[in-house]
């Protein structure tokens, strides 16, 4: 018994022994690991120090965001794919230029989002000589091509030669420029651009130049014109995005720009997706698919007040300077619209207040000239034409156009009044805008052809002015300078002014304007030429109509600005983000 004690005794204390030796080994151990994970600590933040003081601007956050929130993407929705990123193409159309301009391509100056202004990009400032014909602009000095390599003088000289080039394919471009006589280097960070006509202190008399993208030379140089012509894809700029893919018929990616020489965007991709059907969009956005849609205004209006999509998604509705204006073109060198009472007429025989009550869900304003409606140049005491198919066949029997045959369609001089009516495709709006136009042209006797094509071909018969009529939208409101859309010295192939509208007077007040330094009395000689194009109609204004937008919940920062909406901003929380 004595004997089966002290075996007890002695097992119990070696267990205990066992117990103390390993305490004591793990007590050292966990003093090394201690050791090491110190150790490797200072080694982290020393190198995020170095990381730091080498690359400032990559490490830090902006407005308190963690910068794992900023690894999100924005999926759009597309109805339209467009058929080049080359934003120097006839083909270039406004797609192109969503995805391209700033994203890829970035220009001399661009707008302020706060404010009614263009301020630097790529040029640090502009000097503008006394006489305001010549306009020099310094570059900045730190900035690069996504491939590494500088910006210079160069490449905006040849953006420039590259956009007149008569045997380049942008001639609805380069009608934007005929107010440039020339473009002269001065260093490797000047240029010098000299102008047939004294700009305005703000140079918001020629936006287009100047918010033109920026094309590197070097990448784009060519011997033969069709080379550049051809080059569609693989967009190679300054800005804060990089092309990545192209998945023709599927979608458009385009990824940080992680060498970005300014602010880098929060969101690491833009993605534009191609769905053409409206309600398939919506679809798309309702099983987050899709981030972002442009709705058509009867969509908006069904959705704006349900309370279970509001909580998923911000239904955006505003105005901005640059807000379209919508109208028909009247060729006036045709037999049809040479006649100011016929042109007259035909504002007479369109409803705009049921269009925008059935077409436009009541999300737009009817307008009776090209200015901002809540812009000074605006004459707000102007009351748009009334619909009135009475005296549309009254203006129609003065202008001597009346059905002298019994075939149902009036006619003059042996000619029936039949024309054509192009308008792109791409818009079910404009389907819907020209079958309208079509009945209510046959109650008085006017027989309208519809012919929608693709914008390619619009922008190409607008050029050449082989057109009757056509429908388009038009942001000119931002520009405030309406010299080259109804200016008669631009009623040539280069100009804008592709209806052929030839008014001595008002030739007169936009010339005027054009040397006015002062912005008030320079937007009562624009309220001066509103009222002459009110009673002219070179143009059947139609109607104006605030932006809209669904959007996902799930972003952040989602402001609207007084120029709309600055998508850089947005920004994704980590715990929101889907894709990678």
């Amino acid at each position: 018994m004595r004997n089966h004690q002290g075996i007890a005794t002695f097992l119990l204390f070696f267990l205990l022994l066992i117990i103390i030796l390993l305490q004591i080994l793990s007590m050292i151990q966990s003093d090394r690991l201690y050791q090491r994970i110190n150790h490797l600590g200072q080694i982290v933040e020393r190198t995020a120090a170095n990381a730091r003081e080498e690359y400032p601007e990559e490490t830090s956050v902006t407005d308190g965001v963690d910068h794992a929130d900023q690894d999100g993407w924005l999926v759009w929705a597309f109805r339209v794919e467009p058929k080049t990123l080359n934003p120097i193409s006839a083909e270039a159309g406004i797609y192109t230029t969503w995805i391209a301009i700033p994203y890829i391509f970035e220009p001399l100056l661009t707008h302020d989002y706060d404010q009614e202004k263009l301020k630097p990009c790529l040029a640090q400032r502009y000097e503008i000589s006394d006489d305001r014909l010549k306009i020099t602009f310094r570059l900045r000095d730190d900035i690069c091509f996504s491939d590494g390599v500088p910006v210079t003088a160069d490449d905006v000289i040849f953006t420039y030669k590259t956009i007149i080039n008569p045997d380049v394919d942008a001639a609805n471009i380069a009608s934007q420029f005929t107010d440039i006589t020339a473009v002269r280097r001065v260093d490797d960070l000047a240029v010098e651009f000299s102008l047939k006509r004294a700009c305005s202190k703000s140079l918001d008399g020629l936006p287009w130049v100047w918010t033109t993208g920026i094309l590197p030379k070097h990448v784009y140089q060519f011997h033969d014109a069709q080379e550049f012509n051809r080059r569609v894809s693989d967009p190679i700029g300054s800005g804060p995005y990089v092309f990545h893919r192209w998945d023709v018929g599927k979608e458009i990616i385009l990824r940080r720009n992680e060498n970005y020489w300014g602010n880098k965007p929060r969101l690491e991709r833009m993605v534009y997706r191609f769905i053409s059907n409206p309600a398939a969009c919506i679809q798309a956005l309702r099983c987050h698919e899709v981030d972002i849609v442009i709705p058509e205004p009867e969509q908006f209006a069904d959705l704006v007040n349900d309370k279970q999509f509001k909580r998923e998604f911000y239904c955006l509705s505003y105005w901005t300077p640059w807000t379209p204006f919508y109208y028909i073109g009247w060729n006036q060198e045709t037999a049809f619209f040479a006649d100011r009472q016929v042109r007259l007429a035909m504002i007479h025989l369109v409803n705009r207040k049921q269009i925008i009550k059935y077409l436009l869900g009541g999300y737009g304003m009817e307008i009776s000239g090209p200015f901002y409606v809540f812009g000074p140049q605006n004459d707000q005491a102007i009351e748009p034409w009334p619909y009135d198919l009475d005296k549309a066949r009254e203006l129609l029997d003065q202008a001597g156009w009346r059905d002298t045959d019994g075939d149902g369609l009036r006619d003059k001089d042996g000619v029936a009044f039949r024309f054509r009516f192009m308008y792109s495709n791409s818009y079910a709006l404009y389907n819907r805008l020209a079958r309208l136009l079509k009945d209510e042209a046959a109650k008085v006797g006017i027989e309208v052809i519809a012919e929608p094509c693709e914008w390619a071909i619009l922008s190409a018969r607008l050029n050449s002015r082989k057109f009757d009529a056509y429908i388009a939208g038009l942001g000119f409101n931002t520009p405030k300078d309406p010299y080259g859309l109804f200016h008669s010295s631009q009623t040539n192939e280069t100009g804008l002014n592709y209806v052929h509208f030839c008014n001595a007077r008002a030739d007169a007040i936009i010339e005027q304007a054009g040397r006015t330094v002062d912005d008030e009395q320079r937007d009562e000689l624009y309220r001066q030429l509103h009222r002459i194009l009110h009673d002219e109609q070179p143009y059947t204004f139609l109607f104006t109509r605030p932006t809209l937008r669904f959007v996902d919940r799930r972003f952040e920062n989602v402001k609207v600005h007084k120029m709309g909406l600055n998508y850089l901003q947005w920004y994704v929380p980590r715990a929101k983000q889907k894709y990678k």
